[in-house]
């Protein structure tokens, strides 16, 4: 059985322990599009929301706090995008 890598959400909860940072709180938004609701989220650390970029149906939801996780910890930790792993999230909403 393989090693899960670890998630940008265990990722970024990881980074604030270890620079004594509050733990990061998540927010979830939902946007309401006629019979369907898109959903998003949001993560905040000290202070500043770091957002993710697509718009999901509520069954991808954690793909949404993966991404902001993502968003944020890259910020937080200067880590260049580049050669970075590209996700499929499959059925998102875009903006």
């Amino acid at each position: 059985m393989a090693n899960r890598q670890e998630t940008y959400v265990q990722k970024l909860q990881n980074y604030c322990s270890t620079n004594q940072i509050a733990q990061p709180q998540f927010q979830d938004y939902s946007d309401p599009r006629g019979i369907r609701t898109a959903w998003s989220s949001g993560v905040i650390v000290q202070g500043r929301e770091y957002r993710a970029h697509l718009w999901r149906d509520y069954r991808y939801l954690d793909q949404s706090r993966e991404e902001a996780a993502e968003i944020a910890y890259k910020t937080l930790t200067g880590a260049s995008a580049a050669g970075t792993q590209q996700y499929s999230y499959g059925r998102g909403y875009s903006q």
